[in-house]
């Protein structure tokens, strides 16, 4: 049963801001970052300023996490069964959902992996802090 009082909320916001720190890295030249923008045919100088992005992006971080949050108390799973759930929802429904328009969109298979990848880090991150405090 769903008992949103007792949810760990600073748990909620450490997972929020471990998936907003792992995006960051994912997609700056530490990690994929230049490989995003060949595939996207971005250039950096296009990019403009980060400020909103990154606001509506933590905000979204937040909400993912939260999410989770509910999702294994109502599961009530061991850490193992927790991980495997973030896995699944990273490949077989967050990945695959997004991944349904590249193809019409003449996206690549590469892009579609970066994207993919950082999610399956991400949620497992955000599994992992929720599932351990």
């Amino acid at each position: 049963m769903l008992d949103l009082g007792s949810l760990n909320y600073f748990a909620i916001l450490l997972a929020g801001l471990a998936k907003f720190v792992i995006g960051g890295l994912w997609f700056s030249p530490l990690l994929m970052g230049n490989q995003w923008l060949k595939e996207t045919g971005l250039k950096q100088d296009e990019l403009g300023s980060p400020r909103d992005a990154m606001l509506t992006g933590f905000a979204i971080c937040l909400l993912v996490s939260f999410s989770f949050a509910i999702l294994l108390q109502m599961l009530a799973l061991d850490l193992r069964s927790a991980i495997a759930v973030g896995v699944i929802i990273a490949i077989g429904i967050t990945s695959a959902q997004m991944g349904l328009s590249f193809p019409f969109e003449g996206r690549s298979l590469k892009l579609f992996l970066i994207y993919a990848t950082q999610c399956v880090a991400e949620f497992i991150a955000v599994v992992l802090i929720l599932s351990l405090m």
